[in-house]
């Protein structure tokens, strides 16, 4: 009669120890972590910078010098600062969700940062070739020799660094990923600009949201009408 190993009789304890371990029929814990608190969500504020067009999302009013930073990647040398600074980043768009919803506003909040982080990694060739706003004067003139010889299709090539600052630029794809998402939401949102202009990124919006302005807006393309009686006061003549 074969007997086990002894060694493999003083591993039974261990395996009687694994099932039991893995086959305990407890009380399941209720969600993961802390519930958020009341509000959260409700509200999504967008910061730009004011030279390079960095964009931060953020459920606060203002920065957080720590964990905000994170949202910036590198893009090559001197890309990314090292700190945020006051004076160069202000929010430009203020997203706000009805009471109670904030549920749907954390989850647009995601969807937002997914696509800002897809918008940074994945571009295709295209991207490598400057646009006719980024031409310098000896690109206008490359270009016209070529057009002599015959090639009509000759753009410039971004080097590295201009890669990186266009990558950087992310203001204009920001605010047509906003109308994007906010279409697929279903719920009343209101969207308050900084420059009312802004908005124009944005191919369409949908009907479910509305426009405003912040209480002190940065600029307004159009100006309030005067109401009927509140005309310009006459200057007064000299005798």
């Amino acid at each position: 009669m074969n007997t086990a190993p002894t060694s493999r009789l003083g591993q039974l304890p261990s395996y009687v120890r694994i099932w039991v371990r893995h086959g305990h029929f407890g009380k399941k814990k209720d969600g993961r972590g802390f519930p958020p608190p009341e509000g959260h969500g409700e509200d999504i504020w967008v910061f730009g910078h004011r030279r390079t067009n960095q964009i931060i999302y953020s459920f606060d009013k203002t920065l957080n010098g720590f964990h905000d930073l994170k949202q910036l990647p590198f893009n090559g040398k001197k890309t990314k600062p090292a700190k945020l600074r006051k004076d160069y980043w202000s929010p430009f768009a203020h997203i706000s969700f009805p009471a109670g919803k904030g549920s749907i506003g954390r989850s647009v909040f995601q969807k937002l940062r997914e696509l800002k982080h897809l918008h940074e990694v994945a571009w295709d060739d295209d991207f490598r070739y400057k646009n006719p706003e980024e031409f310098s004067e000896a690109d206008r003139k490359r270009v016209a020799q070529q057009k002599e010889k015959g090639n009509m299709n000759h753009r410039p090539i971004r080097t590295r660094e201009e890669r990186g600052i266009a990558l950087n630029a992310q203001k204009p794809n920001s605010i047509a990923d906003i109308a994007s998402v906010l279409s697929g939401a279903g719920r009343d949102v209101k969207v308050s600009w900084a420059n009312d202009q802004d908005k124009e990124y944005a191919q369409k919006w949908s009907e479910n949201v509305t426009h405003g302005l912040f209480e002190k807006p940065s600029y307004i393309s159009n100006e309030p009408e005067k109401k009927d009686g509140q005309e310009k006061a006459p200057e007064p003549v000299a005798e």
